[in-house]
């Protein structure tokens, strides 16, 4: 696979009053040119403290490390604050999580797009709007050269996240991170966005690393899966490969908990307890006190992610034993 982004060694931690907050903890991720990897864990796992890492934007007391952040060749943890803000927006670029605080409500939709346009291209104003005024046609917002001056409190949801969508997308980036990028949005306009990412993908050719909860949203875009826990990756391997064959207990716990048409059952699967805090982590397999194949080992010893087959990997001492969830 030819990699555009690869992350080796990751950890973003914060010193507070409370004690160190170990957020992200030594993490290896690859995203290849032109295809969609799905970060995927529960809340308080580390998802959007990687993508913040990845893209320069964790303030103090925040403390970004690793061995390398590589993007398109380049080790970004190498690079300035003002050539990390070149790159950012331009070659990589990041859709938030919810739209109305990303976007300023004091300036219009249009002015906000051509900014960023202003900033990494050498269009004038004038070509800036004609570009701004395409990509908001590129998104399928309707009447877009009306909608140019438009506030955004203006817009329903849905036409916020395409707002976004279309800044992220306006310098023709590369890799296009997307932090739950249909967070609070119905089911039909979930659709219609997660259609909308694969045909601009397939037109520009860009990578795609979508952050998520939903495994249906995984299971809808991605070409690769990654599961993260509690700032550590538990598994990762092939969208297909993973959700046939999953092995690690948290995965299995994700994919029991999804209702399905094809299954008649009563009661979802649930995962007892919480995602710990990142300063009372446990010290061994950071899921033992969730888990219900833990044992000694498990609590006292962090099992190592290690391969079980072609691009497939795990972190669990069971695997690969196959583990089914009691009923």
């Amino acid at each position: 696979m030819d990699a555009l982004l690869e992350v080796r060694g990751l950890r973003t931690h914060f010193r507070t009053d409370r004690g160190l907050f170990k957020a992200v903890d030594g993490i290896d991720l690859t995203v290849g040119r032109g295809r969609t990897v799905g970060l995927v864990g529960e809340s308080g796992c580390g998802k959007s403290v990687t993508s913040l890492s990845v893209m320069g934007l964790v303030a103090a007391p925040g403390t970004v490390e690793g061995e390398a952040i590589r993007f398109d060749g380049r080790d970004l943890l190498g690079l300035s604050a003002d050539e990390r803000r070149r790159l950012r927006g331009g070659k990589m670029s990041m859709i938030f999580q919810e739209p109305m605080t990303s976007l300023n409500p004091v300036h219009t939709i249009g002015a906000q797009i051509v900014e960023g346009i202003l900033a990494h291209t050498r269009l004038s104003p004038a070509e800036a709007r004609a570009r701004a005024i395409e990509m908001l046609e590129l998104v399928r917002i309707p009447s877009a050269a009306a909608r140019f001056d438009d506030f955004p409190h203006r817009l329903s949801g849905g036409m916020r996240q395409r707002v976004m969508i279309a800044m992220a997308l306006s310098c023709e980036p590369t890799l296009l991170i997307a932090d739950e990028p249909t967070t609070a949005l119905d089911v039909t306009i979930q659709a219609q966005i997660l259609e909308l990412l694969q045909d601009l993908q397939r037109r520009l050719g860009m990578a795609i690393l979508i952050i998520t909860h939903d495994l249906g949203v995984i299971a809808e875009v991605a070409d690769d899966v990654v599961v993260m826990y509690a700032g550590k990756i538990v598994e990762s391997g092939p969208v297909g490969a993973l959700f046939a064959d999953p092995q690690h207990p948290y995965t299995i716990g994700l994919l029991g908990s999804i209702p399905r048409l094809d299954v008649d059952r009563e009661r979802l699967s649930t995962i007892e307890g919480t995602v710990p805090g990142a300063d009372r982590l446990p010290a061994g397999c950071r899921f033992s006190p969730r888990c219900p194949f833990a044992d000694a080992r498990c609590a006292q010893s962090p099992p190592p992610l290690r391969d079980i087959g072609p691009d497939h990997r795990v972190a669990c001492w069971k695997a690969p034993v196959e583990l089914e969830l009691a009923p």
